[in-house]
């Protein structure tokens, strides 16, 4: 018997033909507890069928219960008594009700380390009737799932396991892997809580992390397998990447994921963010998957994307998937030749697949429109290279022009350094009308910047005029995340820095810092940082004819302290003294009241003091200073008549003359500054040579 006759049975009432059933089904040797449990549903809902139903109960409670019993049995042997007492129908008992329903659910949770705690805090025992009896067991029975140690998946929140039940907030206590100690009602966590069994991927990740992450970094491609596994799924990419944080570092993703996907058994559908991992427990289903998907794919683009990500897997794949895009290769000769010349850049070196054409005999007389509409990288660099190969008249002069309108950095590297081999002074032109007219190609004077934070070549070039255009380029819309790329080359260790100190004039440094105070919306650590590099290269210049100075950061703080107390303490405290010595009245005669206005006096003239020192201070940079000769921030070794000794010059708030620390704007100091290796010095009293320079040393 299934189902759908069941059902018509009970509809037409024929309840002793249902009866017959059941006691034929709990006698086969597979029980069918689907059958049985709607038969007896069935029968709960009939009118005059309460006493058929208890006899059922009673059958199915001996039959189902005893040594021996599988899991199955004893679960369906609880899941039937409570349809029966619903409906009135308690099965016979010579031990009385309360024995009959802790022996069944026992046996429903054999495994339940809580089942009797919570059977004493329902009070069951305490219950007269079964109906009762069966409501105190389930209000326990649905708390079971939850004991302490058990481990749930949560939309939205991931991972955790539950760390308390707290009954008087009929609530679970859950630490999710982003959020401890969540706690969620216990009819919500019955529907939004789902258990994760033991050897589950994220079960392990809260009971074991130590173990799976040490696998997990060891064998990628085993714990990508581990994780697509456990869910039975294909996962999003994004889902797979949050299921390995906090196994795999973050800097460390990219580099895991490239591993993990290598193996053979992965299979990708789509493309970035809707990326999603299939996992295929052999390399031919795997491969099966990809020529399914590929060949039905609705245009040529998505076949070629598909071949790119695939090809490697398998020669014999990828020749499959190269012969249908060389059919559509020259399908589009006609009508799409850069999409035909991108299929042939791709398939053109694939065993046993004919073109019967090269990719540059697709190449028209004015080439550039059609290179612009070349989206693969590695297809422009083919492009470009072969202009430079086919056409040696006129190739270098269109690369350059493509210069402008290039925008993959990689690229750009590409165009300079061909070009400086095929034709040094188109290349010197190019990159001259580059740093004169920065707007005619925004992502190539984007890649000059960062290409002269590498190269010294490029930093060469650099001028007030060339760094103040990459300031004005940090500030242009279409550079996007370019623009803070941007902003980096004038931190205080930047190009600009490095060239205040180390290539600048006085004039380009005054020019600078003239160009620098247009910038207002550069930040003001950097623009400091800056003002602090060109004063320490040429100690005479003035920002406005202000006379500022060096200071270590840590004498810098140390007075920022000092300021704070006087505002925050010390005049406050005065304040309230002032206030009592005037509130004993004759001030003439008030010593306390004028030794109190005194001090206020003097604290209010040193908090301005230390305001406008404070606002004149310039941080000493270690990176920044330039020991081609004496300055602030060196430490000079001098050989004298009474031997060696090490002076250290720093800023006024810095010295330390008992420790050999001098201020620079002191007397002693005078003597030394802009002096070189080997120069005849003088100091306090000592003549002497300067035997080396070094950068200071921080405390």
């Amino acid at each position: 018997m299934n189902l759908p006759e069941l059902s018509s049975l009970l509809s037409e009432k024929k309840f002793d033909v249902v009866e017959n059933a059941v006691k034929d089904a709990l006698l086969d040797a597979e029980i069918n507890g689907d059958l049985i449990s709607a038969a007896f549903r069935g029968l709960a809902r009939a009118s005059g069928q309460k006493g058929r139903l208890q006899g059922l109960a009673t059958l199915a409670d001996a039959t189902l219960r005893g040594p021996g019993t599988s899991p199955e049995a004893a679960r369906l042997r609880w899941v039937l008594l409570k349809e029966a007492v619903r409906a009135g129908a308690t099965p016979s008992s010579t031990d009385g009700f309360h024995k009959l329903f802790e022996e069944a659910i026992r046996g429903a949770y054999p495994d339940s380390p809580s089942l009797t705690t919570l059977l004493g805090r329902f009070r069951f025992r305490e219950a007269k009737e079964p109906v009762d009896g069966l409501a105190r067991v389930e209000r326990a029975e649905k708390w079971l799932p939850f004991e302490v140690g058990r481990c749930f998946f949560m939309a939205g929140r991931g991972a955790g396991k539950v760390i308390e039940m707290n009954f008087a907030l009929d609530a679970v206590r859950v630490d999710f892997e982003k959020s401890a100690g969540v706690s969620i009602p216990i009819g919500v966590a019955a529907k939004s809580l789902s258990p994760l069994p033991e050897g589950h991927f994220l079960n392990e990740k809260l009971t074991a992390r130590e173990s799976l992450s040490a696998l997990v970094l060891s064998n990628p491609s085993e714990g990508l397998r581990r994780l697509l596994d456990s869910f039975g799924r294909p996962l999003p990419l994004a889902d797979v990447k949050e299921a390995v944080s906090g196994l795999v570092p973050e800097e460390r993703w990219t580099s895991w994921w490239t591993a993990a996907r290598k193996s053979p058994h992965v299979v990708l559908h789509g493309a970035g963010k809707n990326a999603t991992v299939e996992w295929t427990h052999t390399t031919q289903a795997a491969d099966a998957a990809i020529l399914a998907k590929f060949e039905k794919a609705h245009s040529a683009e998505a076949r070629l994307d598909f071949f790119r990500k695939n090809a490697r897997r398998d020669p014999a794949l990828a020749e499959r998937m190269a012969a249908r895009l060389a059919d559509d290769a020259r399908a589009l000769r006609s009508t799409n030749g850069p999409l035909a010349y991108e299929i042939a850049v791709a398939v053109e070196r694939t065993e046993g697949v004919a073109l019967g054409f090269a990719p540059e005999d697709l190449v028209p007389e004015a080439p550039l429109p059609m290179l612009a509409r070349i989206e693969d990288r590695l297809s422009r660099e083919r492009f470009i290279e072969g202009l430079l190969a086919s056409r040696p008249a006129d190739g270098p002069r269109l690369v350059a022009e493509w210069f402008f309108r290039e925008e993959d950095a990689r690229t750009l590297d590409l165009i300079d350094k061909r070009l400086a081999e095929v034709d040094p002074s188109t290349r010197e032109a190019t990159l001259e009308k580059l740093l004169k007219s920065p707007r005619s190609g925004p992502k190539a004077f984007l890649w000059f910047g960062l290409r002269a934070a590498q190269d010294e070549s490029f930093r060469a070039r650099l001028t007030p005029t060339v760094l103040s255009r990459l300031l004005d380029a940090a500030s242009w819309e279409d550079l996007g995340g370019g623009r803070a790329k941007l902003r980096e080359l004038f931190d205080r260790t930047g190009i600009a820095a490095a060239w205040l100190v180390k290539q600048a004039t006085l004039e380009d440094a005054q020019q600078f810092l003239q160009a620098l105070d247009r910038h207002n919306d550069l930040e003001p650590h950097r623009r400091a940082a800056l003002f602090s590099a060109a004063e320490m290269r040429f100690p005479d210049l003035r920002k406005g004819g202000e006379e500022n100075f060096f200071v270590t950061e840590e004498a810098l703080e140390g007075k920022k302290k000092e300021l704070e107390r006087l505002v925050e303490v010390d005049i406050p405290e005065n304040t309230k003294g002032l206030a009592l010595a005037r509130a004993e009245g004759d001030l003439s005669e008030n010593f306390e009241y004028q030794a109190r206005k005194q001090r206020q006096q003097d604290l209010g003239v040193r908090v301005a003091r230390l305001q406008e020192e404070l606002r004149k201070a310039r941080v000493l940079d270690p990176a920044t200073v330039d020991v081609t000769e004496v300055r602030p921030g060196t430490r000079v070794t001098l050989r004298l008549l009474g031997g060696t000794r090490a002076v250290t010059l720093l800023g006024p708030w810095d010295s330390r003359p008992e420790l050999d620390v001098y201020s620079y704007l002191a007397d002693a100091s005078k003597g030394l500054l802009g002096r070189k290796v080997g120069d005849r010095v003088s100091f306090l009293g000592d003549e002497g040579l300067i035997e080396s320079i070094e950068v200071w040393q921080k405390a």
